[in-house]
């Protein structure tokens, strides 16, 4: 039955639009093929043209703006890095997905020539922005460079549950002792 499926999926992508397809195939899967649908945690937010302005400005965050389109490669494999750095950095980063396909006009305004293009804003001014997959660690460091003086949202708690308490800041000791035989220059 299923590969009598795949094959009316593959004759409706030749037919019709490739998407409809996706959503289609997906959906006899039981999963989603949107490159966001992994479960995103609550700091990242789908962004349109009518909510981009107010979204990018948000005072005392860091907002990353990630222009996508689901049929890209590399725009699939930055998606769980950015959902990563959010959820280290929970109420400090944002991260904003703006799909290329559904809002053409915003991309083409905002220059969007390539994709995957991520803009970085902080207070609402744009600080920094990159177009393609670099590796993990200079994603997290050009996003997370931003983040210096910014506070960490607490976690949600229950009612009844007491906030856990902050780990103690351990500050190095001063070593006065010198083990016999040795001298100090």
């Amino acid at each position: 039955m299923k590969p009598l499926l795949l094959l009316a999926t593959l004759a409706l992508c030749a037919l019709s639009s490739c998407e409809k397809a996706r959503e289609l195939a997906g959906k006899m899967k039981g999963k989603s093929t949107h490159a966001n649908s992994s479960q995103p945690g609550e700091w990242i937010t789908q962004v349109s043209a009518e909510n981009f302005d107010s979204f990018r400005s948000q005072p005392g965050k860091v907002v990353v703006i990630d222009f996508y389109a689901d049929w890209c490669g590399p725009c699939r494999q930055l998606s769980p890095i950015l959902d990563r750095i959010a959820n280290d950095n929970a109420g400090v980063v944002l991260i904003g997905k703006i799909n290329v396909d559904q809002n053409g006009g915003l991309a083409a305004t905002e220059g969007v020539r390539s994709i995957p293009d991520v803009r970085i804003f902080r207070d609402g001014r744009e600080v920094d922005r990159f177009v393609g997959m670099p590796p993990e660690d200079e994603v997290r460091q050009r996003i997370e460079s931003h983040t210096k003086g910014l506070k960490v949202a607490a976690p949600a708690t229950s009612e009844g549950e007491t906030p856990p308490t902050p780990e103690p800041i351990i500050a190095p000791s001063s070593k006065d002792w010198l083990p016999p035989g040795m001298q100090r220059r």
